[in-house]
């Protein structure tokens, strides 16, 4: 005896309120081991996602998978408004995939952004990548570390480097962003009106100055030195092989903030100049030290010897002879056992670990 049709339509809507009560009871799970940081959650999504979100249940997944499709044919056809949005919607249709928020905040960042002609439009992307995952991908994902480094890289590699032809633009508007909240060197320098401000950009003062205690007079206007703060963020929560991929965000932007990390330019008038940081050099290295003991290998080795020597001959060159020195007496404790130490005079004339080996 066949089953009426309205039958099966009584059971399959049984299965998806069952289904929708069971992502629910889910989500009310997670929510309990997360912190002040999730509350809120669907807010600000529009009620009509939210009764999406909240029936589909199982089928969420599904449901993203078709409308990927559609944000591939948006970005064909140009239409990046509807795209960022679309782009937030599938990150919202389940928030806890860290995935899904970094490869969208990456499509916005690199992929739509180099479509723009003009500067300020590539900059504007470039933001909403950031925002993506600092205000939402963040918040719904507090302890995720995955997501703390992708936003670090992106102020690393996106902004600090000059891989895009926009990348002055990119630079200034963060310096201009910045200075308000600064001294002359860069370092943080807030009122309590500050701090409010600050925390609109979801940057936190009292973090921020802890990182400057930590590692040293950063350069707030320049973006190595929020790759920083972000990476380390990461580290508090990272576990197994994300400890060293943090390790790394952190490391590699204060690096290069030795060298180039004090903004020395005129950002109001769009002139773009930087100087080296060497007060953030023993910092730096102590750092270096500890990744090289919880991750010991010859390639972390190696990295923390070249900086070493190229420190060292940058800062002579930079009068900086005490620091000089001090650099020099860790690269000698640092070589490996029955190396031969090389003189001070031969690093400066450019020894390096390479040309031993």
């Amino acid at each position: 005896m066949r089953c009426k049709p309205y039958r099966w339509l009584a059971v399959t809507a049984a299965l998806v309120l069952l289904a929708a009560w069971q992502s629910r009871r889910l989500a009310a799970a997670r929510r309990a081991g997360m912190p002040d940081a999730y509350e809120g959650y669907s807010a600000d999504v529009p009620p009509a996602l939210n009764f999406v979100m909240a029936g589909l249940g199982g089928f969420r997944g599904i449901t993203a998978e078709i409308l990927w499709f559609r944000v591939n044919r948006l970005q064909e056809e140009g239409r990046f408004l509807e795209l960022v949005q679309l782009a937030r919607w599938i990150a919202m249709l389940d928030p806890h995939t860290a995935e899904a928020w970094a490869y969208n905040a990456w499509n916005l960042a690199y992929n739509v952004s180099v479509m723009m002609a003009r500067d300020e439009d590539r900059l504007r992307w470039v933001k909403n990548g950031i925002r993506l995952l600092r205000d939402d991908g963040l918040r719904f994902n507090p302890r995720e570390a995955k997501l703390y480094r992708e936003l670090a890289w992106i102020y690393q590699n996106k902004i600090g480097d000059n891989l895009d032809s926009a990348h002055l633009a990119y630079k200034l508007d963060l310096a201009r962003a910045m200075t308000p909240f600064v001294k002359a060197d860069g370092t943080l320098d807030v009122s309590a009106a500050d701090r409010a401000k600050l925390s609109a950009l979801r940057l936190d003062a009292d973090r921020m100055l802890e990182t400057e205690r930590r590692f040293g007079p950063l350069d707030w206007r320049l973006a190595e030195s929020h790759a920083v703060y972000w990476a380390s963020q990461g580290l508090e929560h990272a576990v197994g092989a994300e400890r060293l991929l943090c390790s790394r965000g952190v490391y590699q932007p204060l690096l290069l903030s030795v060298f180039s990390g004090r903004f020395t330019g005129d950002a109001a008038a769009g002139e773009w100049r930087v100087a080296p940081n060497y007060g953030l050099a023993l910092t730096a290295a102590d750092f270096l030290e500890s990744v090289c003991r919880e991750f010991p290998s010859r390639t972390m080795s190696g990295i923390r010897l070249r900086f070493l020597a190229t420190a060292i001959q940058q800062t002579r060159r930079g009068g900086q002879e005490r620091l000089t020195h001090e650099l020099y007496r860790r690269l000698t404790s640092n070589l490996p056992e029955h190396t031969r130490k090389p003189s001070l005079d031969a690093v400066l004339q450019g020894w390096t670990p390479q040309k031993e080996n």
